[in-house]
Order: C-alpha cells, then structure tokens, then sequence
C-alpha cells in the first residue's frame, strides 16, 4: 500500500457520501442475507471443493454494485463474484467488495461471516465498511477520521506480549498443497500465543484487530476484497500493516498480511518466516 496525501475536505467527503449509500442500503440487505442462509440450499464450488459461493454471495454483490452504479457511475467497482476484475482506475475512486466474506462459514450456518465494502483511490484504501448482521456488528472508517464499531471509536489492543491474547490466521483454498509450512508458522504462534484461532473471515480478523479482541493476525493469498475494508479499519484504530517481508502492504499484489500493534508486529513477524516458504510453493 503506497502512501498518499492525507485527504483532503473534498476527498473525505466524497468517501462519506459514498459510504452513506452503503450505509442506507445494508439494514435491508442485511435482512435478506440472513434470511437466505436460513432458507436457501444453493451453493456451488469455485476454484475447488473449499471455495464455495452461494445465493447470497450473487445477490450481495448485484444490490451493492447496482447502487453504486446508479450513484457513482464513473467510479470503478472489482467485486469477488464478478463485476469488473479489471485493475482499479487511478482517476477515479474504486469500489472493492467481498458481498459475503467468510461464504464456508455462512453456507454451513455458522455467524462468523460479513459483507465487505472498501473504497480505494490510488491503490490506497481509503474507507470501508464490514457488516457482520449475524453478530450484530458493524465498523466502518475513513483514512484519517478514525474507526468505529456500532458508531463508538476503537483502537488496537494495548498488549505488548503475545501471550497475553489471541492471534489469528486464516488458510488458503490450495492449503493441502501448503501444509507443511503452514503448519509450521502454525506451531510457531502455539507455543508462545495465550490462543490461536481460524475465524475464516479475513474483513473480520482485520476488524478484531481494530477493535482489540485479537491481538495480531497474519495470512496468505488474500484477495483485494478480502483486505480492501478491513485494512483501513484496522490501520485507522491503529495497527501497524505489512506483509511477511516488513514491507508496505500493495492490496492488488502483495501475498500476504502481518496485522498488529506495532509491539506485537514486532513480535510476530520472525514467527511467520514459514510462511514465505508457503507462498513459493507452486501448485500446479
């Protein structure tokens, strides 16, 4: 993630009517979403047999970007389930969305799952929003402005030691081919974090950072959508971003995330070392 401009009035303002708009529409969707996972049996696989998408992952996706596209029509939209994979424009503010982050949780009746809405300019995100309707949870931000959790402030956890909370992680579809340095950063965090985790919700882990639940989060081969909100909630409450190498996050190349406060960025970042193995592994 490159570094850019703070924002400007007109910029920060723009960023808020467009999150406004997301914003007016989610009570309804999030309505619709939930009574889906309830009633509807339909789900098909992706890449493979773990990569699923369901109903609602469809019907997320075309409300939010139907909306969008009325409103915002010069803007650019890069959606998981299809709508305009191109690259962001740099003229312009891009939309990037999950319309279900966590679709093997919410196709298996689990609550761990959300709709995920980042804004990016100049490869940046610059505001999000991730609504978890099942466990009544919204957060939002805009880059400068801070992040909130059902409309109060957050910040990162304060904790300076790994074993005194959670770290969390999360795997790749392709993980069987992986395993071996997967677990290997694994067994790293077993024997110094006070727990490890595997949500399966990256918009989610990134906003359990922010709002100090968890205490640090890393992961491979997110996409965009997966980061795109997530990552300014979290950078706003406060926590330092990279990837397994320390360097700037790109969230259209780079293979993996470190999130925590900078103490336990600190830490983490030599127990992750396995997981740069992970990503030179090619899976054929």
């Amino acid at each position: 993630m490159k570094p850019v401009p703070e924002l400007n009035g007109e910029i920060t303002k723009a960023v808020a009517d467009r999150l406004s708009i997301i914003e007016a529409l989610l009570p309804k969707l999030e309505e619709e979403v939930l009574a889906l996972q309830e009633s509807s049996k339909f789900r098909k696989t992706k890449t493979n047999v773990f990569d699923l998408v369901t109903e609602a992952d469809l019907h997320s996706e075309k409300v939010i970007t139907s909306a969008i596209q009325k409103h915002f029509p010069k803007d650019t939209i890069v959606a998981e389930e299809g709508t305009n994979h191109d690259l962001p424009n740099p003229e312009s503010f891009t939309w990037v969305i999950d319309p279900i982050d966590g679709t093997v949780n919410y196709a298996n009746s689990l609550h761990h799952w959300g709709i995920s809405v980042g804004i990016v300019t100049q490869n940046t995100p610059v505001g999000g929003i991730v609504s978890a309707p099942a466990l009544n949870l919204r957060y939002r931000a805009i880059k400068g402005q801070g992040s909130t959790k059902n409309g109060t402030r957050i910040k990162v956890s304060d904790k300076s030691k790994l074993s005194e909370g959670v770290i969390v992680t999360g795997f790749p579809y392709d993980r069987a081919m992986r395993a071996e340095p997967l677990s290997k950063a694994l067994a790293n965090f077993l024997k110094v974090a006070g727990g490890v985790r595997r949500y399966g919700a990256a918009a989610l882990d990134f906003c359990s950072i922010a709002d100090g639940t968890t205490i640090g989060y890393y992961e491979m081969q997110l996409k965009p959508w997966d980061m795109a909100a997530g990552l300014v909630i979290a950078e706003e409450a406060g926590a330092k971003i990279t990837d397994f190498n320390g360097n700037p996050v790109d969230l259209f190349k780079s293979h993996g995330v470190v999130v925590a406060n900078s103490s336990i960025h600190k830490i983490m970042l030599p127990h992750t070392a396995p997981m740069l193995d992970a990503i030179a592994i090619t899976v054929k």
